[in-house]
């Protein structure tokens, strides 16, 4: 069984890459790329990319619910989309060299609802951190282990240590702690601090790779790959991706032995080089790329 169940946001994406230093008060010449994006629902795409079969749930503005399942379901995703009167999020993201800001309106996301998901006949449950945002512990707490009846095994990404700031920093670890793996980059694992506690912790680091720490202590690195990048928008999604692919193939991959995350780890840095080669947070399925 190697199905994955992914949850979470669902955003319209605005990327501006500027050629140049932004002039205040005056224009300044860049590229603007729109496109659907959001963290859970970049990580299913890149997923059903690599082949995996793949369930996503997200709310989403009541008007739009038909056309993402439609472009979802082009590009193999199965969904299972709630709905809001709130409109589908969005997010403007402003690249300068390997560095983003994010303008984020959540929107709908904020109504998703997780009592209504039922994690039943999946290998991995994939939770977009964003979504534990303003939930209480017993919430989160009661979804875990309705995932770990299954038998399926939890993975959060935190997704933004500014919105952990802003939310309370020990109210999120709380929640956070629920998963059986987590997702945290360099900056979100500084401020979380969850090495050691937590049974899988793994730690991206851009084009420095990626380094995994067990709850005893055990750790293993794997080094990023030399590539050009032209946009580091939705790459920690696409490692993700990677490592989950490779890891639910791997025999026994419940346990999270060495060698199986070793192999998940090179899976995911090697699909995060391909992300940052484009514009945008998802792969192109009719390129290959």
């Amino acid at each position: 069984m190697t199905k994955i169940l992914v949850i979470g946001d669902v955003i319209e994406d605005v990327i501006v890459i500027p050629e140049s230093e932004i002039r205040p008060n005056t224009d300044t010449e860049s590229t603007i790329h729109k496109s659907m994006g959001g963290q859970a629902a970049n990580v299913a795409s890149w997923l059903a990319y690599l082949g995996v079969q793949t369930r996503f749930v997200g709310c989403v503005g009541l008007s739009d619910v038909r056309k993402l399942d439609s472009e979802l379901a082009q590009h193999g995703i199965e969904t299972a989309l709630q709905s809001s009167e709130k409109p589908t999020g969005s997010l403007v993201v402003l690249v300068q060299g390997n560095s983003r800001s994010m303008l984020t309106d959540r929107g709908a996301n904020l109504d998703l609802n997780l009592l209504d998901i039922d994690p039943t006949g999946f290998a991995a449950v994939y939770l977009s951190g964003y979504s534990l945002l303003g939930r209480k512990v017993d919430e989160i707490h009661n979804f875990a282990a309705r995932v770990r009846q299954v038998g399926a095994l939890l993975a959060i990404d935190p997704g933004s240590y500014g919105f952990i700031e802003d939310h309370g920093v020990e109210q999120f670890k709380k929640l956070i702690s629920e998963a059986d793996l987590i997702f945290p980059n360099l900056e979100e694992d500084q401020l979380l601090g969850l090495s050691g506690k937590i049974a899988l912790n793994v730690v991206t680091k851009g084009h420095d790779g990626a380094e995994a720490i067990w709850v005893d202590g055990k750790t293993v690195q794997v080094h990023g790959l030399a590539t050009e990048s032209r946009d580091p928008t939705g790459a920690g999604d696409a490692f993700c991706a990677g490592f989950l692919a490779r890891l639910v193939a791997e025999p026994g991959f419940q346990e999270l032995r060495l060698e199986s995350v070793q192999l998940a780890m090179e899976s995911g840095v090697e699909v995060g080089s391909k992300a940052v080669k484009l514009v945008g947070a998802r792969p192109s399925f009719n390129s290959g790329v």
